[in-house]
């Protein structure tokens, strides 16, 4: 694992800044600029460096359904983008990088287009018009006939659940979320909620009270766990699930203020294990969503280097990466419910 040592390095800048924008401290004064720096020198240390040859064959688009400050505040996006960008790189193709905000319309001469992220079927017919070669990242868009690359949601959410009853923790809650497409035609709610419920229903084991839902932000989950603790903290969860990492800094902030400690009295699992996973205090236990392979796959199915361009009877796939549990600091170690399969 690189070290705030390494990033600071390579970002230009000193340790402390390092830990302070990796830990969010929203008091600490610096540009937007440098803290995309700092954030995507510390996803490109885990990335392996290659020779990049000038020899360059096509030019894709990268189509992100997030601004790039929005990146910034969700580091999953900005990950994956970085994956993409280096395997374009290693294949030798050029790039044009499109956020939300920037027209659909203003895509042109590409041979392809990675789109990260969600989109409505607008937004998808817009993107057909630039280019039938069209790969989707974090969407599955299989039924809409596009290849597609997406984590596995079902598998990790039960494996997480299943850790904290290992553990002892039955009173086990989510923070959830619900977000929508940049032009607000599609609302997406979490897939994982309904893996969540299912699983600790069968168990015996699910509280609907348990269940807080946000917007992926750190504000929204900070927000949202402060006010659950301020009603109760004897009722509060003694185990939470959360969707991504930002609501997972969000809610460590508020339990602290809230004097609850993290593992002794919460514990917490992340989703994603982005850069401040590793940096927060105490460090998050997280599922592990390879999002560097997710860039890279995408870029090979959009086929440039097969020759298939041309070909009419192309179908559509639909690659489900692996997740893996990273244990660091945030759950507490104790003795396994037992339970029947």
């Amino acid at each position: 694992m690189a070290t705030i040592k390494d990033i600071a390095h390579k970002a230009g800048v000193s340790i402390t800044t390092v830990s302070r924008v990796l830990n969010y401290d929203k008091s600490l004064s610096v540009s937007d600029l440098t803290r995309k720096k700092i954030f995507e020198a510390a996803e490109a240390l885990d990335y392996t460096k290659k020779k990049r040859s000038s020899s360059t064959r096509y030019m894709i688009a990268i189509v992100e359904w997030y601004t790039e400050q929005q990146e910034l505040d969700d580091l999953y996006y900005l990950s994956i983008r970085m994956g993409v960008e280096k395997q374009a790189e290693r294949d030798h193709y050029k790039i044009k990088r499109y956020f939300a905000g920037d027209p659909l319309t203003a895509i042109d001469d590409v041979s392809g287009i990675v789109a990260i992220g969600k989109f409505s079927d607008a937004q998808i017919e817009e993107m057909q018009e630039v280019s039938d070669n069209l790969v989707f990242v974090d969407f599955d868009t299989l039924a809409k006939g596009h290849d597609c690359v997406v984590t596995d949601f079902d598998s990790s959410t039960k494996s997480v659940l299943k850790y904290f009853i290992e553990n002892g923790l039955k009173r086990i809650g989510m923070i959830s979320g619900v977000e929508y497409s940049s032009d607000h035609q599609l609302k997406i709610t979490d897939h994982r909620f309904d893996v969540f419920k299912n699983y600790l229903e069968k168990r015996s084991l699910y509280d609907p009270a348990n269940v807080f839902v946000g917007d992926y932000t750190l504000q929204s989950s900070y927000d949202t766990v402060d006010e659950a603790l301020k009603r109760s903290k004897e009722s509060f969860p003694n185990a939470l699930f959360v969707s991504n990492d930002a609501m997972a800094v969000g809610a460590l902030k508020a339990l602290h203020e809230n004097g609850v400690k993290v593992p002794d009295d919460v514990s917490l699992v992340s989703f994603n294990d982005t850069a401040v996973a590793k940096y927060v205090i105490p460090s998050l236990t997280a599922v592990k969503v390879n999002t560097g392979k997710m860039g890279a796959v995408a870029v090979r199915l959009l086929g440039l280097l097969d020759n298939n361009l041309d070909n009419d009877e192309h179908t559509p796939e639909k690659v489900v990466v692996a997740t893996r549990l990273v244990e660091r600091e945030s759950v507490r170690k104790g003795k396994p419910i037992h339970e029947a399969d």
